[in-house]
């Protein structure tokens, strides 16, 4: 432990009064000799005893100058008799050898100093504390605003406008002895009937200052059970150490809410229990009204001063100056969609001083969206059904030559591995302890790794009277999206992960990627044809309805729509590229020989008894998951699909020689050495993504949207049931298969089948019939087609009402379609898992899945993220500047800010974050009408390569869309990253700073892209710099400015994060911050740019900004922020941390200090 010299000094040579006692002691003291020290001898001196500090003076008097002090605590103290010189010694000693010999002249002198001594140490005094506060508590109840609200089961209600504000200050605080000012706090208690007192709020510290003007101010709510006559008592302490929040009481002034309220504006004494007054408290009391009746208030950038009817038009003063009488404050109104979708709200209000004398309403705003577990639990689903698709078609393939058999059960394993880990992870999010919220102390759980970490809505909103101008100012923040349970591995994250499985230069890799490429083209075509299949039955039901309504125009309308739908279906089918995947590995037989006490077979059953858990439940429940680890240590993808060990010999007899957990694949089979991606790899980052979302060989009638809701009539379990004509594709041929392999002989087929067969194995006879019976497929459907649109013109040149018998007659056709559109996918579908068979690597196929479902992880928090940042953002800006950005199709732009250093585990989650970002400009987001019903939460449908969020907005904003075209977008994020810790020291002075430079380059020219489109669509107001109302730069300026500081190659560049934050704000754009946790950083930034909005928008004043970051930063929502993260009010830094720190981004001393992130 370390002491200050000159504070302990001056602490030893206070007054008496000051001390507990104090007196002459005897103290032998070692003598150093010239080999050893010696024990000495007796010498007086003067002992003084304060706390648990026992100081001792040079000589035996008062006056001395001090020169040592013993700490007391965890020592044992030993009593001796009397001495041969008249002395009654004793001894301090220590478990580690230490040892203190004093003395004293008398018995009952040194019976007074071992009480005190034993008295002295912290362990005591603090039991004597807490026995105090228990004591007190049983007479006079007292309790904190938020446990009452716990225990009582009030919710806080962000729309609720309060009884009043209270705004205090004090004035004549008497000093202590030596005239040095106290440093105050004051604490409002308000008292409730049978003697309970509860913590209402406190103000902030304001450090050695007589006359303090407090600037947190407190809201009283009739929803806490308060009325005009609840009693208010405000006390005012004396912190005298701020690192443990020790402080005394002055004095209090006790009054009635009733009072405040009508006088407005009181000066009170403050008085001690003995009636003296040791100062003066002003109260400045508000009634309040909202801001705007109806939706948020809108805020754009110099437009956003609203008019306000019920406001009286004055300068309305500073709260040191007397108020108009009857003037009521503005309160903002946050809306009904904010309120469905965000919970467990924590707000906290100041009152700052602007330039022009008067005063800035702030009130700050911390929630939780309700999005936190269900969109990554819809995700889930999706990845889910996907997985299951696989492994259905890889099960319909039938009867194959014997080292396809093996591949296909490596493969099925692969698939099942991925489905008990995401119905895992899904059913782990549903029975999660806190449904909205995920605490930076379980981002290490890999149970919950597909939500984000410590996701929070932090706005602000602002009011200043003067300058008439009012708006809301939101910031997302949220944990790095990265695979937080893969801490240990040093992969570089997703974005080395994916650039070696691209990497051109790796022939295995070029060879897999090829593949891949191939692979994933046929999925395209299946799921083109299935969509078209969907549509076209659509249409059918749509013509239907208009020949029941007599409306024949549109009928044929419909009708051309239709045969171009059918036309391009026809030709994504080719025959011949079907016939000859099926060729290669063998065509399936008819007849089953199954062996019910073959291994294999059996190991398949079992299989497929799995997956028939998956039918008709959603929520997993049923599914034996029990295999899947949540240990922080392993990742849960640790089993192969819990097979019989037989099947698990099989495998490891085909290749699969040990059951390693998918995260060790990346330390073994994937090595990743590249920094960045190259130029020309950039632009294929998202092409599992991306691949589906343009397809070349589809019209433009084929590319309306896609239900994934509609009945899926493709399903193979559904099609193998529904006709006979292709048995050849059961299961049970798929048993008969496999019951015939001799695994002796497994290993040898492998290495035989290591290069691509050649087809030659099925003679061309057989092959000729099986390429004509393919292309029947193909004209039975156009047969059906035509047939159907024949009896359909029909009706239509009758033009006469529909009876029962039409009615059937066009449901027979319709039906007749979808049976052979049915038949055509699923052969296409065949062909998608035969070709996988040939092409697709097993190893390969194993690295593939740790990669995707890493990928999935960080890209399912980024979603959450983007989908929380979008309610907000529907709800607080403008409905014009929302439907002109929408109309536009320019979409909102998303700004994230990272403060990740490249250092250690955090270059890892830097990697994986910049993948995650780049993916989200893939999803398509639809606007929906809430209507009135309650479900607000937003929606995920659509297949993992063509996601669809529905977002719901009001009615009046859902109504401006007169073409509900423009009701879809995208967004475009840009991801900017600028370490700002002692770690982002170190990985600049290594060098590994050169991949964050790239990519802020890159995210540069997307967002010059981005604001060229801007411009067009929002001209520059070149008068905006002359208005007074403004003290913001112009976005051209503020552009150039952006791109000069990215290219900067200077150490923790934070200008860059500063004016990408003020470019996204001028453009309507999104805010997004995080960090590691977003917590302590994260706070840090938050409470910067929210200080530098009210510097910079309301015109706050210069000599206030640093006391208003300050007052943020100590008793703000980011302060309860990391409570509710670690259980301690502390920001995790330790001195060394915050010395490296950037001076803005420090916190106030007393408020950081923990250790736990």
């Amino acid at each position: 432990m370390r002491f200050n010299k000159l504070e302990l000094a001056a602490l030893a040579s206070q007054t008496s009064q000051s001390f507990d006692r104090e007196g002459v002691l005897l103290f032998k003291e070692k003598q150093d000799g010239f080999f050893r020290r010696s024990e000495g001898y007796f010498c007086v001196r003067w002992f003084r005893l304060r706390g648990n500090l026992l100081f001792y003076l040079k000589g035996p008097g008062p006056w001395q100058e001090p020169v040592g002090v013993i700490v007391l605590g965890q020592h044992k103290v030993k009593e001796q008799p009397l001495d041969e010189n008249g002395y009654w010694p004793f001894q301090l000693i220590w478990d580690n050898g230490i040892c203190y010999k004093l003395a004293t002249f008398h018995e009952a002198e040194r019976t007074l100093w071992l009480k005190a001594i034993q008295k002295a140490p912290y362990t005591v005094v603090n039991s004597q504390i807490v026995a105090l506060k228990e004591k007190l508590n049983k007479i006079r109840a007292t309790t904190d605003i938020t446990t009452y609200r716990l225990q009582k089961g009030i919710v806080l209600d962000m729309n609720e406008v309060p009884l009043c504000e209270l705004a205090l200050s004090c004035d004549n605080l008497l000093c202590d002895t030596h005239g040095r000012p106290p440093s105050p706090v004051i604490v409002v208690y308000v008292k409730y009937s049978k003697g309970l007192c509860i913590k209402y709020g406190t103000t902030e510290i304001v450090g050695t200052c007589s006359n303090p003007c407090f600037s947190k101010t407190v809201l009283f709510r009739a929803s806490d059970g308060l009325s005009r006559e609840t009693v208010v008592r405000i006390v005012v302490y004396d912190v005298k150490e701020r690192v443990s929040e020790t402080a005394v009481p002055m004095g209090s002034s006790t009054l009635k809410l009733s009072t405040i309220q009508e006088a407005q504006r009181l000066r009170v004494a403050l008085m001690t229990r003995d009636n003296k007054t040791v100062g003066f408290v002003t109260v400045n009391g508000w009634s309040l009204e909202p801001s705007y009746i109806g939706t948020s208030p809108s805020h754009t950038n110099d437009k956003n001063c609203i008019d306000i009817p019920q406001k009286i038009l004055c300068h309305r003063r500073s709260q040191s100056l007397p108020p108009r009488l009857g003037l009521k404050l503005k309160f903002p109104s946050y809306g009904s969609l904010l309120k469905q979708n965000f919970v467990n709200s924590h707000q906290v209000t100041y009152r700052f001083h602007s330039g022009l004398g008067g005063d800035i309403t702030v009130h700050e705003i911390m929630a939780e969206p309700k999005l936190c577990y269900q969109i990554p639990m819809q995700l889930l689903d999706i990845y889910i059904q996907r997985e299951k698709e696989l492994l259905e078609e890889l099960l319909s393939v039938g009867d194959i030559f014997g080292h396809w058999r093996v591949k296909r059960i490596e493969l099925a394993s692969t698939h099942m591995a991925l489905l008990q880990h995401y119905c895992h992870s899904k059913q782990c999010l549903h029975q999660a302890e806190n449904a909205y919220f995920k605490a930076s102390s379980k981002k290490d759980d890999s149970s919950l790794e597909f939500a984000p970490v410590n996701l929070h809505l932090q706005r602000m909103w602002v009011y200043n009277d003067t300058l008439n101008k009012t708006g809301f100012h939101d910031v997302i923040t949220a944990g790095a999206f990265a695979a937080h349970t893969h801490k240990a591995e040093r992969t570089g994250g997703l974005i080395r992960l994916v650039q070696q499985v691209k990497d051109i230069t790796n022939t295995k890799a070029a060879l897999n990627f090829a593949a891949a490429n191939k692979i994933q083209a046929e999925y395209d075509n299946v799921v083109a044809v299935r969509r078209l299949r969907d549509e076209i039955l659509a249409d059918m039901e749509r013509i239907v309805v208009l020949l029941q309504a007599n409306q024949r125009k549109e009928v044929v309308s419909v009708i051309g729509v239709i045969k171009r739908k059918v036309k391009s279906m026809l030709a994504l089918w080719e025959p011949a590229v079907v016939e000859e995947s099926l060729a290669i590995i063998g065509w399936p037989k008819h007849h089953c020989n199954d062996d019910p006490e073959n291994q294999t077979l059996s190991a398949i059953m079992r299989l497929t008894d799995q997956l028939s858990l998956f039918d008709g439940n959603t929520d997993c429940e049923n599914f034996d998951a029990s295999s899947s680890s949540s240990s922080k240590d392993t990742s849960p993808i640790v089993d192969i699909a819990s097979f019989p060990s037989s099947s698990l010999n099989l495998v490891q007899n085909t290749g699969l020689k040990d059951k390693e957990p998918f995260k060790n694949m990346y330390e073994t089979e994937l090595r990743f050495y590249n920094d960045y991606f190259k130029s020309e790899e950039r632009s294929r980052l998202n092409h599992s993504f991306r691949s589906i979302r343009s397809p070349s060989k589809l019209s433009e009638a084929q590319n309306s949207s896609f239900d994934s809701n509609r009945p899926r009539h493709g399903s193979l379990r559904h099609d193998f049931k529904s006709t006979a004509s292709l048995e050849q594709v059961s299961y049970r041929c798929l048993m008969e298969s496999l019951s015939g392999i001799d695994k002796k002989k497994s290993a040898a087929l492998r290495n035989d089948s290591a290069s691509l067969p050649t087809i030659g194995q099925i003679d061309s006879i057989t092959r000729e019939n099986n390429l004509a019976f393919l292309k029947s497929i193909g004209t039975d459907v156009d047969a059906a087609m035509s047939l159907a649109l024949e009896g359909v013109m029909k009706y239509v040149d009758n033009n006469k009402d529909l009876t029962d018998d039409d009615l059937e007659y066009l449901k027979n056709v319709t039906e007749g379609f979808k049976v052979s559109a049915e038949l055509l996918v699923r052969w296409l579908r065949v062909s998608h898992a035969a070709l996988r068979l040939r092409c697709e690597s097993t190893s390969w196929a194993w690295e593939n899945a740790a990669l995707q479902t890493r990928r999935y992880m960080c890209f399912s928090q980024a979603l959450a993220t983007l989908t929380a940042g979008l309610l907000c953002w529907f709800c607080s800006v403008s409905c014009d500047t929302v439907v002109k950005v929408l109309r536009s199709e320019l979409g909102p732009l998303c700004g994230f800010e990272g403060l990740l250093s490249l250092y250690s585990t955090e270059k890892a989650m830097w990697g994986d974050m910049v993948v995650a970002v780049e993916d989200l400009q893939t999803v398509v987001f639809t606007l929906t009408k809430i209507g009135h019903s309650n479900m607000a939460i937003p929606q995920v449908s659509g297949t993992r390569d063509a996601l669809t969020v529905y977002i719901p907005v009001s009615d009046s904003l859902y109504s401006k869309f007169i073409n509900k075209e423009h009701l879809s977008f995208t967004i475009t994020p840009v991801f900017f990253n600028v370490g700002i810790n002692e770690k982002a020291t170190l990985a600049e002075a290594l060098g590994e700073t050169t991949p964050q430079f790239q990519s802020n380059n890159d995210n540069l020219d997307r967002l010059y892209k981005y604001y060229y489109k801007y411009n067009k669509v929002f001209p520059a107001d070149h008068m905006a710099p002359n208005r007074a109302s403004s003290r913001t730069k112009p976005l051209e300026e503020v552009m150039e400015n952006l791109r000069i500081a990215v290219h900067k190659k200077v150490p923790k560049n934070i200008e860059v994060l500063h004016l990408a934050a003020l470019a996204t704000r001028l453009m309507n754009g999104i805010r997004f911050t995080s960090c590691k946790s977003a917590k302590d950083r994260t706070g840090m930034s938050v409470t910067l740019e929210q200080c530098s909005i009210l510097a910079s928008e309301y015109h706050l004043a210069e000599h206030e900004m640093k006391k208003a970051l300050n007052i943020m930063r100590s008793e703000g929502c980011r302060r309860e922020n990391t409570f509710k993260n670690i259980g301690v009010n502390k920001y995790a830094f330790t001195k060394k941390q915050v010395m490296a720190l950037p001076e803005e981004y420090r916190p106030p001393p007393g408020t950081y200090g923990s250790t736990q992130t």
